[in-house]
């Protein structure tokens, strides 16, 4: 066994030593294995053979079959051209569907947070508003990207859709498995903090129209800042996202 390959057990065994989740093998398989990908430990192009992963994560290779099989029915992973299963490299135009799929829903996950929000969870969406104007001012991007996340659960929270959480978090995992990042670059900072506020003004208002607008154009401006970063990047790193004729 190559050197790569000991280091990718390596790595997926310590992951599995973090990850706390409570279930059958199955389904800590599943949760180790995704976040792999979603943290590139396995990494976009990576083969996942089951014999080593079951030995990094101590555990047969039945539970880590059925892991897979979910994982590639969440389309994190696909069929490989000789045979296998492979974590596919994303093209410019599955980048481009991504978002515009988040940017429907997220843009009617604000719509429904401005009608439906108690005053509590607007109050909680504020507070992580300041987290990140705070966090920008001390140029802490780690806090600004935490803040965020929080923002947006308490956002699809308050649009009580029970099924949308689930499906954004679909979309976020391919967006990781290329590392793609909502902060790329300092300009797309301090404009996506001052669009977060925004959005949080107009549920304040309970202005429905507004938030769902301001929320879409969000999702777009995030896609035009990760094409911009993508084409800017080395071809090494680049290799992540392929060129297509769109």
């Amino acid at each position: 066994m190559d050197n790569e390959k000991v280091n990718l057990q390596a790595r997926v065994a310590e992951l599995r030593e973090q990850v706390n989740h409570q279930g059958s093998a199955s389904d800590v398989a599943y949760t180790v294995i995704r976040e792999a990908i979603r943290g590139g430990v396995i990494a976009p192009g990576a083969r996942l053979i089951e014999v080593e992963l079951a030995e990094a994560l101590s555990m047969s290779r039945t539970p880590v079959h059925e892991a897979l099989r979910r994982l590639e029915a969440e389309r994190l992973i696909d069929h490989a051209p000789r045979g296998g299963l492979i974590v596919p490299t994303m093209t410019l135009d599955d980048l481009i569907e991504i978002f515009e799929i988040r940017e429907m829903l997220e843009g009617l996950a604000a719509r429904r947070a401005a009608e439906r929000m108690s005053r509590a969870e607007i109050a909680a969406m504020g507070e992580t508003v300041k987290r990140m104007e705070e966090a920008y001012e001390a140029h802490n991007i780690a806090g600004v990207s935490g803040a965020s996340s929080q923002y947006h659960q308490i956002l699809r929270s308050g649009a009580r859709y029970s099924r949308l959480p689930q499906l954004l978090a679909l979309l976020f995992d391919s967006q990781r498995s290329i590392l793609a990042h909502e902060f790329g670059t300092p300009e797309r900072v301090v404009t996506a903090v001052a669009e977060h506020r925004a959005i949080y003004e107009a549920i304040a208002a309970r202005d429905q129209e507004q938030a769902e607008q301001l929320a879409r154009q969000h999702s777009r401006n995030a896609l035009n800042a990760q094409i911009l970063a993508h084409s800017q990047l080395p071809p090494a790193a680049n290799s992540r996202i392929t060129p297509t004729s769109r």
